[in-house]
């Protein structure tokens, strides 16, 4: 006997909503237990009571709908936070070690700094000079599609391959260039028709991603009036309750392994255009999700981090070095 699907709470349908249309019901609600009822009611004899019982409870409903209206507006700021690039940003810790002097040729007997040939184990040869260290080699870029050439994509690298991919589909992609993104990385559309089919959320964290971000997913599918939603999640998802709400609300859930595996079932043409356009250039330094830009390496006095290179323009977004 096959296991009954939970359905979800009224409170998680409420929350899914936007905090906009919340706030609406509440005074609607409040408008029509105060004044529509009773008034319809007051000429019936019989129905007065109730009216009268409408008015005085008319608060209620309007205090619960608004209630879950600051919630769902706290909800969608903290998103709005996250700027697409995963989890909230934290100060970097730990203190970077001061760098190492470069090595100083010995004084001889006379003060100066000319190494005493006595001391040299070989007279004839010049010893004065250090060699440097040789510099680590950059990798190599990938030469085709695996889960680690996946995982070393910085985040919007990662948004670029969900567009490509859907793209190389067949589909007409319309997505936001950089800042909030409303729980919308890229909407689906169909030749020839003006509706979207599917919108697409992405995420390439370094941690699962939780129900929170795909309830949101859920709620903009419900503004947008789409019944198809898709997430990327880089590193997967943690909890029962994820399940549960993606069937609930139409939404198909692929991780790091499941995106490879639909790229691998494009023709191998495609793969190789999708591979030539993802990896260009830099795709490992991580962007700042403001401004769109890459960030750049500094130093500070808890370490070394991710700033971004507008910081005289006002941008102050930073990220600890490691994070997604």
């Amino acid at each position: 006997m096959g296991r009954r699907r939970k359905q979800a709470s009224t409170s998680d349908m409420l929350l899914a909503l936007p905090w906009w249309m919340l706030a609406i019901g509440s005074a609607a609600s409040y408008l029509i237990f105060h004044n529509i009822l009773p008034t319809a009611f007051g000429a019936n004899p019989l129905l007065s009571a109730v009216g009268m019982l409408a008015r005085g409870l008319a608060w209620m409903p309007a205090l619960l709908l608004g209630f879950f209206a600051v919630l769902s507006y706290l909800r969608e700021r903290s998103r709005q936070a996250d700027a697409r690039l995963g989890p909230p940003r934290t100060e970097p810790t730990g203190r970077a070690r001061p760098p190492k002097a470069p090595p100083q040729p010995a004084r001889n007997a006379a003060g100066s700094n000319t190494p005493n040939p006595a001391d040299s184990p070989n007279p004839t040869r010049n010893t004065t000079t250090p060699t440097p260290a040789p510099t680590p080699a950059e990798p190599a870029t990938p030469q085709s599609w695996t889960l680690e050439a996946i995982q070393s994509l910085e985040w919007k690298r990662f948004e670029l391959l969900c567009v490509q991919y859907y793209e190389q589909m067949g589909f007409a992609v319309k997505t936001v260039p950089h800042g909030p993104d409303g729980g919308i990385d890229a909407t689906l559309y169909k030749a020839g028709l003006d509706a979207p089919v599917a919108v697409v959320q992405c995420k390439a964290w370094s941690k699962p991603v939780k129900v929170e971000q795909v309830r949101a997913l859920g709620g903009s599918m419900l503004a947008h009036k789409v019944r198809r939603g898709v997430f990327w999640s880089l590193s997967g998802y943690v909890g029962n309750p994820v399940q549960e709400f993606s069937e609930l609300a139409g939404i198909q859930l692929l991780d790091g392994p499941a995106v490879l595996e639909r790229i691998c079932a494009l023709a191998e043409d495609k793969q190789a255009a999708l591979l030539a356009k993802v990896f260009e250039g830099d795709y490992r330094t991580p962007s700042c999700p403001a401004c769109g830009v890459k960030l750049v390496a500094r130093n500070g006095r808890s370490g070394a981090f991710w700033g971004c290179s507008n910081y005289w323009k006002g941008c102050r977004y930073t990220l600890q070095m490691g994070q997604r």
